[in-house]
């Protein structure tokens, strides 16, 4: 579990590939889904892809959860003007799993 936890503590502080832009990108996507109905298929699509690369190692309903919690703190990272830490990052996500940071 400890590897899982750093995989998902790399995602949210951008060390894994993904830029600021493309989440600017993916939340611009869910507010137009907001006013939108038929971008709700799009985004539905997209969480459930992401959600089924978490379920090769947690169960599904933790699965969602962590999709959320992973999107909850790119936000926070995204849009904080002070500095957000790997260390606060991984303590989150360890918490949130029940294990050890």
């Amino acid at each position: 579990m400890a590897g899982f936890v750093d995989a998902v503590t790399t995602l949210i502080n951008g060390e894994a590939g993904g830029s600021t832009r493309d989440w600017q990108v993916a939340y611009e996507l869910y507010l137009a889904a907001l006013r939108d109905p038929a971008l709700r298929a799009v985004t539905e699509d997209w969480m459930r892809r992401s959600r089924a690369v978490l379920e090769r190692f947690v169960d599904p309903v933790t699965a969602r959860g962590v999709d959320a919690l992973i999107e909850g703190l790119v936000m926070h990272v995204t849009l904080s003007t002070a500095t957000f830490s790997r260390a606060e990052t991984r303590t989150i996500v360890a918490r949130f799993l029940g294990v050890a940071p």
